[in-house]
């Protein structure tokens, strides 16, 4: 996926650049030199500057995206090997790697997103696409991490997703609701008090 992307960003600057080359003297032949650099209009070449920072922020939101795939990776590995541990002090310093690697993942997401609200904001005008491929991502906790790798958290979210679609309610909470609301037999001021001798 991530040499696919690549591929197709070296193709898509193959194009730009090849498109600003030709730009300047399609219908004339021989009657101009090429433009230099120093004759290139202002405006032409604040586009270029725009497009190459563009390309930049692209490239910079694309390896972003590819280590923070290689920390996830990395993280579940440490998970894994941590549920697995023999000893309580192989466990804790697997837990000690667990976070330190949660905490360079975060910071990775958060350039991550910076970037891609940059992208965003800065340049709406350059690279338009029918919708946008850099999308906010959120942090995921280690917990959440350790759910997705066990059978128990992976049938939590199957469930959840199940009942989210078909509209089941959990007849647990029903009962608790059912509980909390007062019901009119509970209000003892309305009743008549009946007084036996």
């Amino acid at each position: 996926m991530f040499l696919l992307s690549k591929i197709i960003l070296i193709v898509f600057f193959a194009f730009s650049f090849a498109a600003l080359a030709n730009e300047g003297g399609g219908g004339e032949q021989g009657s101009a030199p090429a433009a230099t650099p120093e004759k290139v209009p202002i405006e032409e070449r604040q586009q270029q500057e725009r497009t190459k920072e563009w390309m930049d922020v692209v490239s910079s939101l694309s390896t972003l995206k590819a280590k923070i795939k290689s920390k996830e990776d990395t993280i579940k590995e440490i998970i894994h090997h941590k549920n697995s541990a023999k000893t309580k002090a192989e466990a804790e310093a697997l837990v000690g790697e667990l976070l330190r690697e949660h905490k360079e993942l975060t910071k990775l997401l958060e350039d991550y997103n910076q970037s891609a609200q940059l992208l965003k904001y800065r340049y709406p005008d350059v690279g338009i696409t029918e919708k946008r491929k850099y999308q906010k991502m959120d942090l995921k906790t280690i917990d959440e991490y350790e759910d997705s790798q066990t059978i128990e958290g992976q049938i939590k979210r199957t469930v959840s997703k199940v009942k989210t679609h078909y509209g089941v309610k959990d007849e647990k909470k029903a009962e608790v609701d059912a509980a909390k609301k007062p019901s009119l037999d509970n209000n003892n001021l309305a009743q008549p008090k009946i007084l036996k001798k």
